[in-house]
C-alpha cells in the first residue's frame, strides 16, 4: 500500500489532444485561491503589418491557465531547476527587466 501511495502519476496524452502555442510575453494575476498565467505573442497591430519605425506592437493573448497556489510553487521549483540547467550549458540568460514587468497589463 505504501508503494502505491509514493508512485507519481504517469503522464499520458488526452484523447482530445494537446493544445500547443508559442508565447514570448507573460502576465500573471492572482487571487486568494489561485494564480492565472496569461501567455501572449508580440504581434504587429492590425493597421501596421511590418517592422520599421511605424511598427506598433500588441500582445496577442494566446492562452490563459489558472492553477492553485500549491501548483504554482511546484512550477516555480521546476522552472528554477530547468533554468539553472540551461544556463550551466549555455550561459546566463540576459533579460530586460522593463519587458518583464506586469505593469500596464
Amino acid at each position: 500500500m505504501t508503494e502505491e501511495k509514493n508512485k507519481k502519476p504517469q503522464w499520458v496524452k488526452s484523447p482530445e489532444g494537446i493544445f500547443h502555442t508559442y508565447s514570448n510575453q507573460t502576465n500573471i494575476t492572482w487571487s486568494l485561491d489561485d494564480v492565472t498565467l496569461r501567455f501572449a505573442q508580440i504581434m504587429p497591430a492590425d493597421e501596421i503589418l511590418g517592422p520599421g519605425d511605424a511598427f506598433v506592437p500588441v500582445n496577442a493573448e494566446k492562452a490563459s491557465i489558472t492553477i492553485p497556489w500549491r501548483t504554482a510553487k511546484i512550477l516555480l521549483s521546476q522552472l528554477g531547476q530547468v533554468l539553472s540547467n540551461q544556463e550551466k550549458v549555455n550561459g546566463e540568460i540576459k533579460i530586460d527587466l522593463a519587458l518583464a514587468s506586469n505593469e500596464g497589463t
